[in-house]
């Protein structure tokens, strides 16, 4: 039995690795997911545990060949691969390019040409290469680019599409026959290993100081009251560390240390850069009380032909560098929280978190402690967005409003409302200056019943995402097919759209989705429907008075035990009190 370790750079090649693992009884196959260096720590650490030869891809597998003494076989990008992401390519707008080292650009040019495909071909020799090229694309007008994951990965940085070249089964298949060649030619054995844990993490009042190394070089007397020094050995605190290093400058992030949330503050701070000093602080305010912190997050593509599409995308980088705050209403589901993410990324990139208050949960109090206590460690520039604003209730809409002109300019401000906030101001329920003087501008997102002509590009952006991060056989949906997403009124606009192709591409196992796939999903929908409405619940009287009716109907369900209907209902106890009683 041959040992070996499938070392995939992306999640969706593991998973059809994992499919594939019994192909041959000579071989064992353990998986594992890591690219360029994280790929050479997890070989490295294979090679000590007696692994017989090594399966990874493009610049992976050759950087890993430079670093150990055990075979290792390169999984070559096939023919098939290439059609397979030019079969993706049809439902992307916008000019395209694929960047990538010769083993992958080299028949590019020629199977573009007979598919008569419109992508531009360039070829790197290193890494280096790609970060100053793709800056270059997105100037000249380019909006989707092809490559590895190293390509992938900085496109969504600079705010490009990323399409990753996958490996199919045929190509996984091939370096099975090629890692038993190799294995009886060259019997390769060494166990040479070298483990390396990066340390440390941050944050605020206790402060550790790493070096070079990651070794832990001061901890203040703060730090060893709270923490024991392994506590650098955090996965949230290897992140931030890992990044200062790159980056060479001060990061702030969100992490969980000890099962508990953190703000951590990361920074350089010797002369060469090398050392790296962490501020950790416990979060006062967590999700059970509204706050939710998003870091690192990527462009999301805003897909369709719709007018309202073309203006989201067209409008982003001006909403983007507005100063004063932005408000986004719509109905549940239309992708608003998308839009402020992607507006977040317009602005700060990578660099700085997203600090989102669901303001059904968090106080308004609480909120401004949070900004304004002399010890909160705030990041220095960031995106705060406040949800569920139409729930504010009357008594703290005065609240809000101060609290937005406190809040220091360094943030981005982002309002998030249903679309019933119009009516609600018209009826003397919601402050009318809070809607509309404090934002600069509102957006209104419609729901997915009005814009029918962005389901093609929707749906095959969703089963773009799924074919990449799971390795799903579906690359298209065919024509036929999408009559019946067209047809359907979708009251759960672009998330049940999305919840849907999810379904139908966890059960295809063809290469398009057909119309009997998608209309025995319908069918399943129209029958949930069916069932909701026998459950019960009128439709009839203000939005309050379908809550209360829902949480009634779900106290029933769960005999009145308070506790398991907040738990069901995403909401804290005190929140559901108050709900009940008012």
């Amino acid at each position: 039995m041959i040992k070996t370790l499938f070392i995939a750079p992306y999640q969706g090649l593991a998973e059809t690795v994992k499919n594939l693992r019994n192909y041959d009884d000579e071989l064992h196959i353990d998986v594992k997911v890591g690219n360029l260096e994280e790929g050479i720590q997890i070989a490295k650490a294979a090679e000590a545990e007696g692994y017989d030869l090594i399966i990874s891809r493009g610049g992976t597998a050759s950087q890993i060949e430079e670093q150990i003494n055990i075979p290792v076989v390169d999984i070559k990008i096939s023919g098939y691969d290439m059609l397979r992401v030019f079969a993706l390519l049809k439902g992307v707008q916008g000019k395209a390019a694929l960047v990538g080292f010769p083993n992958i650009s080299r028949g590019a040019s020629t199977i573009c040409s007979i598919l008569d495909m419109d992508v531009k071909t360039i070829t790197i020799s290193s890494r280096e290469e790609v970060t100053e090229l793709l800056s270059e694309l997105k100037e000249d007008g380019f909006s989707v680019v092809i490559g590895d994951v190293v390509t992938v990965r900085q496109a969504e940085r600079v705010g490009l599409q990323g399409i990753l070249i996958t490996s199919g089964k045929e190509a996984v298949m091939e370096s099975f026959e090629e890692a038993k060649r190799l294995y009886h030619l060259t019997q390769k054995m060494q166990a040479q290993a070298a483990v390396y844990s990066d340390v440390i993490e941050n944050f605020p009042q206790s402060v550790m100081m790493v070096d070079h190394d990651g070794e832990v070089v001061l901890r203040n007397r703060r730090f060893r009251e709270q923490f024991d020094i392994k506590i650098a050995e955090e996965p949230d605190l290897l992140e931030v560390l890992k990044t200062v290093q790159t980056e060479r400058k001060g990061i702030w992030r969100s992490a969980s240390l000890q099962k508990e949330k953190y703000h951590v503050y990361g920074y350089p701070t010797s002369e060469d850069k090398s050392q790296v000093t962490f501020l950790l602080q416990k979060q006062f305010i967590g999700e059970e009380q509204g706050l939710k912190i998003r870091n690192s997050l990527s462009y999301i593509p805003i897909s369709g032909e719709t007018q309202v599409a073309k203006n989201m995308r067209e409008n982003l980088k001006r909403y983007a560098e507005l100063e004063e705050p932005i408000w986004i209403e719509g109905e549940p589901g239309t992708g608003r929280m998308m839009f402020a993410c992607n507006l977040h990324f317009e602005k700060y990139g990578q660099h700085a978190p997203l600090l989102s208050f669901d303001l059904s949960v968090a106080d308004t109090e609480v909120i401004r402690e949070y900004f304004t206590s002399p010890n909160s460690l705030l990041p220095n520039e960031a995106t705060v967005v406040f949800e569920n604003v139409h729930l504010l209730a009357k008594e703290k809409q005065e609240s809000l409003k101060i609290l937005l002109h406190d809040l220091p300019g360094n943030f981005k401000i982002i309002l998030v409302s249903d679309h019933s906030i119009g009516t609600r101001v018209r009826n003397g329920d919601f402050d009318h200056d809070l809607f509309y003087k404090i934002p600069a501008v509102n957006v209104y997102i419609p729901p997915l019943r009005d814009r029918v002509k962005d389901i093609k590009e929707l749906a095959q952006a969703f089963i773009t995402q799924n074919h990449m991060n799971f390795g799903y056989e579906a690359v298209g949906i065919r024509r036929d097919a999408l009559n019946p997403l067209i047809n359907y009124h979708w009251p759960g606009n672009i998330t049940q759209l999305k919840q849907t192709i999810d379904k139908l591409m966890i059960t295809s196992n063809q290469s398009y989705i057909e119309k009997a796939d998608v209309e025995h999903i319908m069918t399943d929908l129209t029958r949930e429907k069916t069932v909701s409405m026998k459950n019960g619940i009128s439709i009839e009287g203000t939005l309050k008075d379908m809550e209360k009716q829902i949480i009634l109907k779900v106290m029933e369900q769960e005999d009145h035990n308070q506790s398991r209907v907040a738990k069901r209902l995403g909401m804290n106890r005190t929140t559901l009190w108050r709900k009940l009683n008012s």
